[in-house]
């Protein structure tokens, strides 16, 4: 434990025991600006993945038989909906750095953004049943990366949902507090 000194309001020194917990009892948060920046590299960050995997390593593993043939077709079907969360997260983020959180704009990016994931997630399933009872010409490890597609992306789309219901709730809140002020 460290001992600080604080001056009172009549000018005298106060002796103050501190502990290690006093820094958790900081405010710690970033900037909407900081937050919107990481959130837009994430952005970023994810269109470069899925493109360099629908683009390069799907298309290799083909050509040298680790994949079937159309395996990389397979994938960006399922992929093709999450360009629109790419550009509706964009819309969300910058929202969110112009310090605009809770908006009806930002309810109706994280609804898209859910319907978006959605899209994809029934893709998904649509491509794992046609290939698990061999309508498509797939290997064990397109299933897997299929089922594990589809669950990401289901997930996601409960929690896009889930946090424009909040977001939601959150604005009505903001109006009303608005109006009483």
């Amino acid at each position: 434990m460290r001992a600080r000194e604080h001056t009172n309001t009549c000018g005298g020194k106060i002796r103050q025991d501190t502990s290690d917990t006093e820094p958790y009892k900081r405010k710690a948060y970033m900037s909407h600006h900081t937050l919107a920046v990481l959130l837009e590299a994430t952005d970023v960050f994810a269109v470069v993945i899925c493109l360099a995997i629908v683009l390069l390593v799907l298309p290799a593993a083909e050509r040298v038989g680790d994949l079937r043939q159309g395996s990389a077709l397979f994938a960006a079907t399922g992929m093709l909906p999450l360009a629109v969360v790419a550009v509706y997260a964009w819309r969300l983020f910058a929202a969110i750095g112009r310090e605009e959180t809770f908006t009806n704009s930002n309810v109706r990016n994280l609804r898209t953004i859910g319907g978006a994931f959605g899209v994809s997630a029934a893709i998904w399933i649509i491509e794992l049943v046609a290939a698990a009872f061999g309508l498509t010409n797939t290997r064990g490890r397109t299933i897997l990366g299929t089922g594990v597609a589809f669950v990401f992306c289901t997930v996601l789309a409960v929690v896009s949902v889930a946090l424009a219901s909040l977001t939601a709730a959150a604005t009505e809140l903001k109006d009303e507090n608005d109006l009483v002020i």
